[in-house]
């Protein structure tokens, strides 16, 4: 069956880059706008997303369903979802496109079975996607993954990975245990070293003995501030899955740490589209080590 309309939640960077890519290439994306931020609404209606106001006329209305959030709400909103699908008497497809351990993406698989759907493990890789620049890339895996690599002739790049839930999303967590570490790692030294008196000395070393390392990671660190909300529970999936083969998760666990500091932090309240602070590295070092130092005066 050809697909014609895809349900998207949420309305985020990339729920709506991703909506929109499909919609420039003639899909219809809809949905649930209801309770949203201003920056959800403008960030849906600059991606074409139609809002049917009500998650039960998603189920009703979509072919696909594409769950992209924060992936410590992944699990709860499949449950949230499961009820309308039972509903529905639909089998659609439920794509769960979060950044979660492969046990966590099986956890969401069975919660949407049980209730008739059928389930899609998807891994995203990369920015959103944009009118002029389109290198996301869509690792998906699972029975019925060849359904949705329909998605593929409407703007997305989507990689096939295999028939097994929970091999997309290995491939995303042990890709993204790389770079969510090594940014942590960064911003936790340069808010030391600021805290410490020797940022100019610290930067000096770094940028001199491991120029491209350091130049990856800062650019990193100060795109930061407004995603660290989200990647607390991604680095603490990627501690999740490591466990499940005997590895240690101590790295996991103290980068979460760090993005939830960004996060809590005056960092924290930036947002993509009008960033304020932290948009130079000694800038986002000096927020974070003010902070701390008025935490530890309390």
């Amino acid at each position: 069956m050809a697909i014609k309309t895809v349900a998207i939640v949420a309305q985020g960077n990339m729920g709506a880059g991703t909506a929109g890519q499909l919609t420039r290439n003639g899909l219809r994306v809809i949905t649930n706008l209801t309770g949203r931020s201003n920056r959800s609404l403008a960030l849906a209606k600059n991606a074409g997303m139609e809002d049917v106001s009500t998650d039960a006329t998603l189920i009703d209305q979509a072919d696909i369903f594409l769950s992209i959030l924060p992936p410590g709400q992944a699990v709860d909103f499949a449950q949230k979802m499961a009820p309308y699908i039972k509903a529905s008497g639909k089998n659609i497809i439920f794509a769960d496109c979060n950044a979660i351990a492969p046990a966590t993406a099986q956890e969401a698989q069975s919660i949407v079975e049980d209730d008739g759907g059928r389930f899609v493990d998807v891994g995203i890789f990369g920015n959103p996607p944009k009118l002029d620049k389109n290198g996301t890339r869509y690792y998906i895996s699972g029975p019925d993954a060849g359904y949705l690599a329909q998605l593929q002739n409407y703007g997305l790049n989507i990689i096939q990975c295999g028939d097994e839930i929970g091999r997309a999303s290995a491939i995303k967590m042990c890709f993204a245990s790389v770079t969510k570490t090594m940014i942590a790692m960064m911003a936790e030294t340069v808010v030391a070293a600021k805290a410490l008196g020797v940022y100019d000395e610290v930067i000096h070393e770094l940028s001199s003995n491991q120029t491209d390392g350091f130049n990856w990671a800062a650019a990193r660190v100060i795109s930061t501030p407004p995603k660290a909300y989200r990647w607390v529970a991604e680095v603490e999936e990627i501690g999740k899955t490591f466990e499940t083969v005997g590895l240690p998760s101590a790295t996991c666990t103290g980068g979460a740490e760090m993005f939830q500091l960004i996060a809590d932090s005056p960092l924290g309240k930036e947002t993509v589209e009008n960033r304020q602070r932290g948009t130079t590295l000694e800038d986002c070092s000096t927020v974070a080590a003010d902070y701390i130092k008025g935490l530890i005066k309390k």
